[in-house]
């Protein structure tokens, strides 16, 4: 595990250095970032989030479709959603795991939701027993408000489908739940390239969103020694990020994340593509003798 000391100047170099609008293109934030009015933005965040499994030049395409038949107003078309007459708008959208059905589901879940509490905010804030203690439980309220809601009719023999489950990973099984923390980075971070439309929750309570390009950047460079991407390796992630910035430790994910991605990190040793690197003095692959 490398020390804190030794990471601080590298990690901000890269922080303030890294050129985000180069990359903002091809990142799953865009599509959020399309809508100027809160709430359009916080629906397109959260469906872009939860589809955000694959390349986004994947998953991209198939969202496009969706947010074509939504409309200009994302949020007003799900608040006045009819399963019955808009379903059908959906009715060609496959990608992965997920089928239509899913996708009236989370319309009809987040409809309900919304005229529960007003926004997905007051929602998540309703499931938060302890506004400054750890993010799990009050993740774990949330994706099940959406579990729990009253869709099972839209599903043959009313059993939820496994698509729609995937879009709600629970803390409680143990998975990185990677795209709810993706989406409450979205919309907690005041700072770039984030949004910041939730003042209720503090970015220092957040924890990393782990992709496999996360993981292999913070292996690389001594943030975790775990082998599994589960909550713990988030945990462990966050923690030693947080010597660093404790109020806002999350703020390094956008760039790691699309330093792997856009090809800058091989993740081996690689004296071309290294050479500009500014995280070499604490990669491991640069220590010591050459490894395989």
């Amino acid at each position: 595990m490398t020390s804190a000391g030794a990471l601080r100047e590298p990690l901000e170099r890269l922080y303030r250095e890294f050129d985000y609008g180069a990359r903002l293109a091809r990142d799953a934030i865009e599509f959020p970032l399309r809508y100027v009015a809160p709430d359009d933005r916080e629906i397109v965040a959260l469906l872009t989030a939860c589809l955000a499994y694959g390349r986004v030049d994947l998953f991209g395409r198939a969202l496009e479709g969706v947010l074509a038949a939504m409309g200009p107003s994302p949020a007003a078309f799900v608040r006045d959603f009819d399963s019955r007459r808009d379903g059908v708008k959906f009715e060609r959208f496959i990608y992965r795991f997920n089928r239509p059905r899913d996708l009236v589901a989370f319309c009809v879940a987040a409809r309900d939701l919304l005229a529960r509490h007003g926004s997905l905010e007051k929602c998540f804030a309703a499931g938060d027993p302890d506004p400054s203690g750890p993010i799990g439980p009050a993740l774990e309220r949330f994706a099940r408000a959406f579990l729990e809601a009253d869709v099972r009719d839209l599903f043959p023999r009313r059993r939820i489908s496994r698509g729609y489950r995937h879009l709600f990973p629970l803390p409680s099984a143990g998975g990185p739940c990677k795209r709810l923390h993706l989406f409450l980075r979205w919309m907690v971070r005041r700072e770039r390239p984030d949004f910041g439309l939730w003042a209720s929750i503090a970015p220092a309570r957040l924890l990393m969103p782990i992709d496999t390009h996360v993981e292999n950047m913070c292996r690389s460079i001594g943030l975790t020694r775990r082998r599994s991407r589960n909550w713990k390796m988030s945990q462990e992630i966050t923690a030693r990020l947080a010597l660093l910035d404790p109020a806002d430790p999350v703020k390094y994910d956008f760039a790691l994340c699309h330093t792997r991605m856009s090809g800058d990190c091989r993740d081996r040793r690689d004296a071309v593509v290294c050479a500009p690197c500014g995280l070499r003095a604490v990669c491991r692959h640069w220590r010591g003798r050459r490894r395989t």
